[in-house]
């Protein structure tokens, strides 16, 4: 274990609160470590420095503004030009990026970051804690920011010098860290003078990160450019944390929604790299691609995806008609009609790489169609249209919604699919509007933050004992104590059913074989940095 700083307090800073890693933790990280490895033997080749990469990305930006979308896509791509003051490493062990290091009052109220010194922004100006004040109160603005509600707990930022900042907390918050560095452009340090400057919405990103951004053109492209002046956490290079030296001169995003498009246009070289190759390509790409010198990787993932339900809209927010839903459901059907094998069956938010277990992994509603219809009917359901939201822009969304659908019809449930732009989707998932949606959320070690989610649909609201035993488990890092309150928040979300989570599902990503030193974590968000071209 490495500690980073003389200012740093505990082993592992809560990432995993003290407790060893478990082995499922390591034996679904033995894939990762295997690409790891494969990543760090290629940077034992002296990199080049120079040229451009076009990356073929599965759908466009939401915004240029790193706090206006929680879309994985502006991470993936935002994640360049801005940075946060910690950051996950391929361990899921928090590492700092802007912060040189920091440490935890013992009440866990008060959190104090070192900045580094002499780090840039892209307009020339040096960072300093003022920056990172002006940026935190932002992200605790929910007019500007997504997802401020992971900083409703800070209190106040004080400035301490030019390098120091302490944030100030509302209540003791044991895993603040992790809402700091689980998407790491939410926590995006940026200029004083250019939030000042833009205004509500940010135009044009301006960070600390290794490239600039140049220019957005919807649905065409986005377009980055290497950052000479950049400054980082030297000598540590771990995921997404650390020093992000860039080596390419441009970094081009290209949106291909359409599978066999996107595929033809790696295939023809008209990208250099792909994310998501699609399973069903597979099978191509071992009988001919890969003899062509095109290299797919597999990651596990660790994006959660399922049926959300609306609890607060009609119809769904009867508690038997939801179980109803649970019961009509196969999840492993489900997920591999989206995903053909690429997944692993998970009906928990907790991620799958976490120590934190429940008994409810093994309970959760398996398919059973007498069920199903007995409880229909005494939820007194008259065949009500159910509306199912999806889109096309995310295939598998669609694919296990259309899945979903099937099945639910099957049992006698008048639901009617709802094919809708992503931007729309989006919306209605944050605001709980939607009846019944399938939707993905990003990995969340720390389950307090996976339970946060169940603000979205209200179901917090409904059943405030959830929430007070969230709250209880953000004020203590000891792990027993935060493991029983994860088993009864479990036992609540198997009892009233807000979601039916299928599967995290697995990255495929490729390239050709003159791409080095990629690397994609199981967070799904790509890191460019660090990446070459030997042509």
């Amino acid at each position: 274990m490495t500690i980073f700083g003389k200012h740093r307090k505990g082993g592992d800073d809560m990432g995993l609160f003290g407790k060893p890693s478990s082995k499922l933790w390591l034996a679904l990280f033995s894939a990762v470590l295997l690409t790891v490895c494969s990543a760090n033997a290629l940077m034992a080749e002296t990199p080049k420095a120079g040229g451009e990469i076009k990356v073929r990305v599965r759908t466009d930006l939401t915004s240029t503004d790193p706090l206006a979308s929680t879309a994985l896509i502006n991470a993936s791509i935002l994640g360049h030009v801005v940075e946060p003051l910690l950051a996950y490493n391929e361990d899921l062990k928090i590492v700092p990026v802007a912060a040189e290091s920091w440490k935890i009052s013992e009440d866990y109220k008060t959190y104090t970051f070192f900045l580094i010194k002499g780090k840039k922004f892209h307009n020339g100006r040096e960072m300093t804690a003022e920056d990172v004040k002006f940026s935190v109160a932002r992200m605790m603005d929910p007019n500007a920011c997504k997802r401020a509600k992971l900083f409703a707990g800070v209190d106040r930022v004080e400035v301490v010098d030019k390098y120091t900042v302490i944030i100030h907390l509302k209540e003791p918050n044991a895993g603040f860290t992790h809402a700091l560095a689980y998407i790491a452009p939410v926590m995006a340090i940026m200029p004083k003078e250019e939030i000042e400057k833009q205004g509500r919405e940010i135009k044009h990103p301006v960070g600390t990160g290794p490239y600039k951004f140049v220019e957005w053109k919807p649905d065409r492209h986005v377009i980055l450019e290497k950052f000479k002046d950049y400054k980082g956490q030297a000598g540590l290079r771990d995921g997404m944390g650390g020093e992000r030296i860039a080596y390419l001169d441009k970094i081009i995003f290209v949106p291909v929604a359409e599978e066999s498009v996107s595929v033809m246009s790696l295939i023809n070289k008209e990208v250099d790299l792909m994310q998501g190759y699609p399973p069903k390509y597979m099978d191509k790409y071992e009988s001919e691609y890969s003899k062509k010198g095109v290299v797919a990787q597999e990651v596990p993932g660790l994006i959660w995806v399922g049926a959300h339900f609306g609890v607060t809209q009609p119809v769904v927010n009867n508690e038997k008609f939801r179980k109803a839903c649970a019961y009509a459901l196969d999840i492993e059907s489900m997920a591999k009609a989206a995903f053909m094998g690429y997944s692993r069956t998970n009906p928990s938010a907790i991620a799958m790489v976490n120590q934190y277990r429940s008994s409810y992994f093994d309970k959760w509603y398996k398919q059973d169609l007498s069920k199903a219809k007995k409880l229909l009917k005494e939820s007194g359901y008259n065949g009500e249209e159910v509306v199912f939201d999806t889109t096309k822009k995310y295939n598998y969304f669609y694919k296990m919604a259309v899945a979903a659908h099937a099945q639910l019809q099957a049992v006698g449930i008048n639901v009617k699919l709802n094919v809708i732009d992503w931007p729309v989707l989006l919306q209605k998932h944050l605001k709980g509007e939607s009846q019944i949606h399938i939707m993905g959320a990003a990995p969340m070690p720390d389950p307090a933050l996976a339970y946060a989610y169940l603000k979205r649909n209200k179901f917090m609201d409904i059943y405030p004992e959830a929430e007070e035993l969230r709250q209880k488990a953000m004020s203590t890092a000891d792990f027993n104590t935060r493991q029983k309150i994860f088993e009864q928040l479990h036992q609540i979300t198997y009892d009233h059913v807000p979601w039916v989570i299928s599967c995290n599902y697995n990255y495929i990503n490729a390239h050709w074989n003159y791409v080095k030193g990629y690397q994609v974590l199981g967070t799904g968000i790509p890191r460019l940095w660090g990446v070459w071209l030997d042509k």
